[in-house]
């Protein structure tokens, strides 16, 4: 009785102690990635819920290239033309979605204009296919119908018949019309006041696509939207 046990000796036998070593044993690399994972869904979920809602999205691809504040001043001042608070929150907010991309032609202008100031800077073209490719693959989602894009891309979803006629937008063709789908950009109201649109070159198109099997522009009420801020833009 008087015996003393040393920290070695004392053993707990507990059959749920002795299952669940045997289950971490085997099972710890499992258990620590699906924490780790549950972690990241967890951030993704908070973040996604806390993000401001978007009432329509506007999306431009051409070879100008907005900064993070330019983008956020282009944000407001779409918010200006907006017709409506769509969502019905008490807030208009406008997403914008940008791909710089550049046709060979542009891409050979711009890399005289870096030899001429005597830049040390080259040309990443892999960054403009990359950007070609990703524009292409958003534009598959259907996220987004009002589109602002050099005539090249313009001139592509025509051919593809991707984009939806003036005639089914407007009673009367506006005068900026280019085509039976286009409008040029600079010769809206809205190019001429905005500081930031006035920012691209003269020649963007503005248009709008058809309704996608995918994305909001394949439900009614959402595309009944992005018509709404296409006619607002084309004013």
């Amino acid at each position: 009785m008087n015996d003393k046990y040393t920290e070695s000796d004392i053993h707990i036998k507990s059959p749920f102690l002795e299952k669940l070593d045997n289950f971490w044993f085997y099972y710890k690399i499992p258990v620590v990635i699906a924490l780790v994972v549950g972690l990241i869904l967890s951030v993704c979920i908070v973040q996604s819920c806390s993000k401001e809602k978007e009432d329509v999205t506007v999306m431009y691809a051409g070879p100008y290239l907005y900064s993070a504040a330019e983008i956020e001043k282009l944000c407001e001042e779409l918010n200006s033309v907006m017709p409506a608070d769509f969502d019905g929150n008490g807030e208009k907010v406008t997403g914008i979605v940008t791909y710089q991309v550049m046709t060979e032609e542009q891409i050979l202008e711009y890399e005289e204009s870096l030899k001429l100031t005597d830049s040390k800077n080259r040309v990443d073209r892999t960054y403009f296919t990359t950007q070609f490719q990703t524009y292409n693959n958003y534009m598959l989602t259907g996220e987004c119908a009002v589109l602002m894009l050099d005539p090249s891309l313009y001139e592509k979803l025509v051919e593809a018949q991707r984009l939806q006629k003036l005639s089914a937008v407007f009673a009367e063709t506006p005068a900026s019309a280019i085509d039976e789908y286009g409008i040029k950009l600079s010769e809206t109201e809205f190019y001429k006041s905005s500081e930031m649109l006035s920012m691209l070159p003269e020649d963007t198109v503005l248009c709008l696509s058809l309704p996608y099997v995918f994305g909001k522009s394949g439900n009614e009420k959402e595309y009944a939207h992005m018509k709404s801020m296409f006619v607002a833009m084309a004013k």
